[in-house]
């Protein structure tokens, strides 16, 4: 009888809703925000410093939460606010091409930006005076874009010129939020997928320009949009 239970088993074939788990770590989280949490299917755990990211999870972040991912290849990913993706995907997508493809297109945003006449150029170091009196004020400049305050344009995108991209991201969305129907939106958006290709997340940009092309039909810029999407 022994004998027949033994190869009854190893004859049976695997059930075909059976999935093998790739547990292996790809990377780790080194930096969040908010609530992040970690997990696939009904299985989810809250993110922490050096939390292990595995091949099989998606990443998730809950209101205006973020992480930073640091991949075994030394490459970093950036999942800004109300996101959930895989892992896998972000992880094959953060060696992309996506940089250096998409920068004369970019080149193109910032020249039209420039050109147009209702840009003010009465900024200092691209945030206006009385707006940077009121960060100032706040005592504390990264709070100041968390608070259910006005976001103005010129302080989001100042902080997309200044290279502070993780900051930014949380102001242009911020930004988009409050005020979707505002002349200087199309520009925000451009900057808010900018910033997240340039963070390694291009399955975000992705959407961002997808919606783009959607709410700004017939703008000078959705042919700069069409022309990043076949590059991501």
């Amino acid at each position: 009888m022994r004998n027949l239970v033994i190869l009854i088993s190893l004859f049976t074939p695997l059930l075909p809703n059976a999935q093998i788990v790739d547990s292996s770590a790809v990377g780790k989280i080194t930096y969040y925000e908010g609530r992040v949490e970690l997990g696939f299917a009904a299985y989810w755990d809250k993110a922490k410093i050096n939390s292990p990211v595995k091949k099989h999870q998606e990443v998730k972040t809950v209101g205006d939460a973020m992480a930073e991912i640091s991949w075994n290849n030394g490459v970093k990913s950036i999942v800004g606010p109300n996101s959930q993706v895989s892992v896998l995907s972000l992880l094959n997508s953060s060696s992309s091409n996506a940089k250096e493809q998409t920068q004369g297109s970019f080149d193109n945003f910032k020249r039209i930006f420039i050109s147009d006449k209702r840009i003010k150029r009465t900024q200092e170091g691209g945030i206006r005076r009385d707006e940077a009196k009121e960060i100032e004020a706040s005592g504390n400049e990264e709070l100041y874009w968390k608070e259910d305050r006005e976001i103005h344009f010129a302080n989001a995108y100042g902080l997309y010129e200044e290279s502070r991209y993780s900051e930014a991201i949380i102001a242009l969305q911020g930004f988009i939020e409050q005020k979707p129907k505002d002349a200087m939106t199309k520009y925000a958006f451009f900057a808010l997928g900018h910033c997240y290709i340039l963070l390694n997340n291009p399955i975000k940009a992705r959407q961002i320009f997808d919606r783009f092309i959607i709410e700004f039909r017939g703008d000078q810029l959705v042919l700069e949009a069409e022309k990043i999407l076949t590059s991501l």
